[in-house]
């Protein structure tokens, strides 16, 4: 019986990973997030399956991390969330936090089997992937780029501080184009064909469980690409994304000030 590990199980990745992984009787996942009844609230029934552990408590205990993660297969590393602000750095202590458990286990067992991390990134990372839709959207990429500043830059830290654990590591960077929710038209995996537009969370967390299930070495320490089969529908939620991107980017005094105040997350 295979054991796989999600840190971040209450996202909308994570959510379809858990769930996508639970059809098969055979696979043990084992779950971290901040707050069980939370993951409860969001899915009842896959917290309280018999074939999950639930791991809830602080990013930065090690301890906890190590145990979640011990003797898995794969990780899947989904932490995120659609916002970009200051001082942004959640994807990178999930990176600190992972590294950091599984320094721990190979401590205690030198000759533990160290399992591949799929760390969800964006094809906005990488130069083979990055989309480029003609004149419009390559003079809208600042723009972009300026509206989720923060995200990338917490995501190259990420990925930055993994590449140095190169030497002992397996680690797979999946890096779709825009997120929707919408259901699985099926999808491709590819090292150097970019999006054309959006991917729903299913097709995603399929094409991540098939990288975590792959024996295939070319994966390893490559930026992956996850493609819808058919196009999925557009996110209405960019425009207000964008628009509090940009803030927190070129006015973060107010953004500071409207966060302090619920306005904006």
């Amino acid at each position: 019986m295979p054991t796989y590990a999600i840190i971040g199980a209450t996202g909308s990745t994570g959510q379809q990973i858990l769930a996508q992984l639970l059809r098969s009787p055979d696979n043990k996942v084992n779950v971290y997030c901040r707050s069980k009844a939370k993951l409860e609230k969001l899915s009842p029934k896959l917290a309280a399956h018999p074939n999950v552990n639930v791991y809830p408590g602080a990013l930065n205990d090690v301890q906890l991390i190590a145990d979640c993660v011990a003797n898995s297969k794969a990780i899947f590393l989904v932490i995120g969330a659609n916002v970009s602000y200051p001082g942004m750095r959640m994807i990178q202590d999930g990176a600190h936090s992972v590294v950091a458990a599984l320094s721990t286990i190979r401590a205690e067992d030198p000759n533990a089997k160290m399992p591949r991390i799929l760390l969800l990134s964006s094809a906005s990372m990488n130069p083979r992937l990055e989309p480029n839709h003609g004149r419009v959207i390559a003079a809208m990429r600042g723009l972009l780029k300026a509206a989720l500043f923060y995200a990338y830059e917490d995501l190259s830290h990420a990925e930055d501080f993994m590449r140095l654990q190169k030497g002992w590591l397996n680690v797979t960077f999946i890096q779709p184009g825009g997120l929707v929710e919408d259901e699985a038209k099926g999808h491709t995996l590819t090292l150097d064909q970019p999006p054309e537009g959006f991917i729903g969370y299913p097709d995603l967390a399929a094409g991540m469980i098939d990288v975590a299930e792959s024996e295939d070495e070319r994966y390893a320490w490559e930026g992956v690409g996850v493609l819808p089969k058919s196009s999925a529908r557009f996110n209405p939620d960019v425009p207000f994304i964008f628009g509090r991107g940009l803030l927190a980017y070129y006015l973060p005094p107010i953004y500071r000030r409207f966060a302090a105040m619920g306005l904006v997350q």
